[in-house]
């Protein structure tokens, strides 16, 4: 399922069979950010950089690709390994990385992280560390119908603190996961699982901006402290870092005191 949904490569026939397909949106390997009016009437300007956004998992409707979707999709493959690795063995699926020493699932996660992680503003911005909503473009895809395989206009939409949260919680779970597979893909994971927490906690109400009238949808979140919650776990399984523990700690203590 989630091999047929990749954005960015060809779909070769040995492993997608009537499915097989030319890779499509190859130019979201540098997309910039949509300048426009959301519908609570924030402008939004102009960015002054671009992403590698390439890859990823396609949606369930349309072309687009959307963090918050793409994290719990991610975070359930992730769990499904590290709760039983021994269920998940390297040459099981068919996917171009089977045989590569490397559990399939986890091969196929990768696919999604490595876009997770094209997401983030990069340093030196304003909203550095917090992760892009999703990717786009101005018009609903028409479906059914092939991904293009030219040049395509999408566009970053403003970062939200939910997607910024999702990239916290599936980059640290990847952080301790690939620690002992590739070493320096953990140690990347980590950094901006990191920095997506802190910008996180620097901008904690950022709620996802809604185009309407655009092609794709809102995927809004108006409670984002559950998020907070996962990201802290996450983190602190990988790092053991007591700021993590006590901030869940916290908010665990004070929803069983709203249960009781």
């Amino acid at each position: 399922y989630f091999y047929l949904n990749r954005s960015g490569i060809d779909l070769e026939s040995k492993y997608a069979g009537v499915w097989a397909r030319p890779a499509g949106h190859v130019s979201d390997n540098k997309v910039t950010c949509y300048a426009g009016t959301d519908s609570a009437g924030q402008n939004w300007t102009p960015c002054e950089y671009t992403l590698n956004a390439s890859g990823g998992w396609y949606d369930a409707g349309d072309y687009g690709k959307y963090v918050v979707n793409g994290g719990i999709a991610l975070w359930t493959l992730l769990n499904a390994y590290e709760r039983n690795p021994s269920a998940f063995a390297d040459a099981t699926l068919y996917i171009p990385e089977s045989g590569n020493g490397v559990p399939d699932i986890l091969d196929e996660a990768r696919w999604e992280m490595e876009f997770l992680l094209g997401m983030q503003v990069p340093e030196g911005q304003p909203l550095a560390g917090m992760a892009h909503h999703k990717l786009h473009g101005l018009k609903w895809d028409e479906m059914p119908g092939l991904p293009p395989t030219q040049s395509d206009t999408r566009f970053l939409f403003p970062p939200s603190t939910a997607a910024t949260l999702n990239l916290a919680a599936t980059a640290a779970q990847c952080a301790r996961i690939w620690k002992n597979i590739d070493a320096d893909f953990a140690a990347r994971c980590l950094t901006a699982a990191e920095k997506a927490w802190q910008a996180a906690n620097a901008h904690p109400a950022m709620l996802a901006a809604e185009f309407p009238e655009l092609g794709g949808g809102a995927y809004g979140d108006g409670k984002v402290s559950d998020e907070f919650y996962w990201a802290a776990v996450e983190l602190y399984l990988t790092t053991g870092k007591p700021e993590y523990q006590s901030y869940y700690s916290k908010y665990r203590n004070k929803n069983q005191t709203r249960i009781n």
